[in-house]
């Protein structure tokens, strides 16, 4: 199993290994394992706009993103999918604390108040970092803005 952290500085850890840093290969590999991670599928050409790259730096930096992450693995075997022209992460092997957040969110929001505090607590918890604090790129300022006011609402 792969838990991705994206609050506070992008980790992911595995099979009792911590991966941040630069242990995914470089800024633009971690990159996209944040987007694929916080948006899910993507398409190359969606993944190049957004960082502002080639299509073809952004092949490369999937290749390198999996040798990170699954050293000697094939890409049919890896976590990092590309199915019909569009890159996903396995979602039967990866737990992402986002998305944890958000599952917590909507629990409390179909709960009466008084049974609404544990899940409340629980996003608050799971969200105590800023959202991908370490990332200056334009679509991690928006999203960590869209979860800023998330969290005051809570």
């Amino acid at each position: 199993m792969f838990d991705i952290q994206l609050f506070g500085r992008v980790e992911v850890r595995t099979r009792g290994i911590l991966l941040a840093g630069t242990d995914f290969g470089g800024d633009h590999p971690r990159r996209i394992l944040a987007l694929l991670a916080l948006r899910g599928e993507m398409s190359t050409s969606e993944l190049a706009g957004l960082l502002g790259e080639k299509k073809k730096n952004v092949e490369t930096d999937m290749s390198v993103l999996r040798d990170h992450l699954e050293p000697g693995s094939t890409p049919n075997d890896s976590v990092v999918r590309r199915r019909a022209g569009r890159w996903s992460l396995d979602p039967d092997r990866v737990r992402v604390d986002v998305a944890r957040f958000d599952e917590l969110i909507a629990a409390a929001a179909s709960r009466p108040a008084e049974r609404a505090v544990k899940p409340l607590a629980a996003a608050s918890y799971v969200a105590s970092r800023p959202l991908l604090e370490d990332e200056d790129q334009p679509w991690a300022t928006a999203a960590r803005a869209e979860y800023d006011a998330k969290l005051a609402r809570l």
